[in-house]
């Protein structure tokens, strides 16, 4: 009966540590798969796309604001008093037309006493030559030169004074009017009847030299065009009409456009820790046109547009990332596990053929349409980081 009870007790043992074992093993797995769920939790969340094959047809349109090709400021060399304004801002002007009139008076009275001086010079004239006369009849040699010096010496004097008039005389008419250098259109007036000019009276657009404008475009579109090419513009308004400009320069931008995208939509990152960016150079055009109808200050609009080879795959702008290295996307490699697969972001470099705002074409070889491609992620990425899928 003993041995009964006895085996009955180690019986329930076993039954009691199986019991046990199980149990333990069963927290053994839940603690090893709670563990991976909070490991998984603090894991970067990425979002991914397949690329797509095809053609990427870039795009831009931009507005500028026509200014003068060449703008010259008039004004009165002496700084004299403006006497009469003759014209108003938008006036067309020809060539040697009266802008503005000066108060001159000191100089006409400058010009009076010289000549008035200059009436007194010739009065011992007649004189002089009698003196001369009589003496060259005479044997005197030194009455002679005495005579004639003082002759000569007067007709100097009185050459010098004649001169003097008529240079006061030219310096008084070239300051008595502004006159316009070139057929124009007055764009700004400051001469005040009353006062002194001004270092700028009137300012004239010259006319034949035509408008300008100047217009920061996509250096992926600006690669196809040249100096000197012509270029379609729009006008703005009411009468809205093509109009041919000519591009006069193309110019390196000031630094790549670059706009930060954070991926968790609070905050920005460096582009070093994987951040997602897009980068677009731009190039600054310099274009000019001659359209009679058109005025400095209206706006015009320039369209240009570009197709990209379709041997291209086509992405998000936003999977694209730069380094010091190049342009470079992160990829979804799938990796078998003992709880399933785990995934990890592989670094991969990339070869841009063209890009918008929204969409990037980029090197087709040794790539799969069939890859993921990491767009977004919650955190910073790093090659060969685990992320949560």
């Amino acid at each position: 009966m003993e041995a009964l009870i006895n085996n009955g007790k180690q019986e329930k043992r076993k039954r009691n540590i199986a019991l046990i074992a199980s149990l333990l093993f069963v927290l053994l797995i839940a603690l090893t798969l709670f563990s991976n769920t909070l490991v998984a939790l603090t894991l970067p969340k990425v979002i991914t796309e397949q690329p797509v094959s095809g053609t990427l047809d870039l795009a831009f349109q931009g507005t500028a604001t026509l200014r003068s090709a060449i703008e010259v400021d008039l004004s009165n060399p002496g700084g004299l008093k403006t006497m009469k304004v003759l014209v108003k801002e938008g006036d067309a002007v020809r060539k040697g037309q009266i802008l503005v009139q000066y108060d001159n008076s000191e100089a006409e009275q400058q010009i009076e006493a010289d000549q008035d001086a200059l009436k007194k010079m010739k009065l011992p004239m007649d004189r002089l030559e009698d003196e001369y006369i009589q003496a060259a009849r005479g044997e005197d040699p030194a009455a002679i030169a005495t005579a004639q010096h003082a002759l000569e010496s007067v007709k100097l004097d009185i050459a010098a004074q004649e001169k003097r008039i008529r240079m006061l005389q030219t310096q008084m008419s070239a300051k008595r009017e502004l006159l316009a250098p070139f057929d124009g259109i007055v764009t700004a007036v400051n001469a005040i009847e009353g006062l002194p000019s001004t270092a700028s009276d009137i300012r004239l657009f010259y006319t034949d030299k035509g408008l300008r404008f100047d217009i920061q475009v996509p250096a992926d579109l600006a690669a196809a065009l040249a100096e000197g090419d012509p270029l379609n513009i729009r006008t703005l308004g009411k009468n809205s009409r093509i109009v041919q400009g000519q591009i006069m320069k193309i110019e390196a931008g000031n630094a790549p456009n670059v706009r930060d995208m954070p991926t968790d939509g609070s905050q920005t990152s460096s582009p070093s820790s994987g951040e997602s960016l897009t980068v677009r150079e731009s190039n600054r055009l310099l274009v000019s046109l001659h359209d009679e109808s058109l005025r400095k200050g209206d706006r015009v609009q320039v369209e240009l547009s570009k197709t990209v080879g379709d041997e291209a795959l086509i992405i998000s702008s936003k999977a694209v990332r730069r380094d010091r290295n190049g342009a470079y996307v992160f990829t979804l490699e799938s990796r078998s596990g003992p709880l399933g697969n785990v995934y990890y972001a592989t670094k991969r470099s990339v070869t841009v053929s063209g890009a918008d705002d929204q969409r990037t074409a980029i090197d087709a070889e040794f790539w799969d349409k069939e890859v993921n491609i990491i767009v977004e992620s919650s955190d910073p990425l790093e090659d060969g980081r685990r992320v949560r899928y």
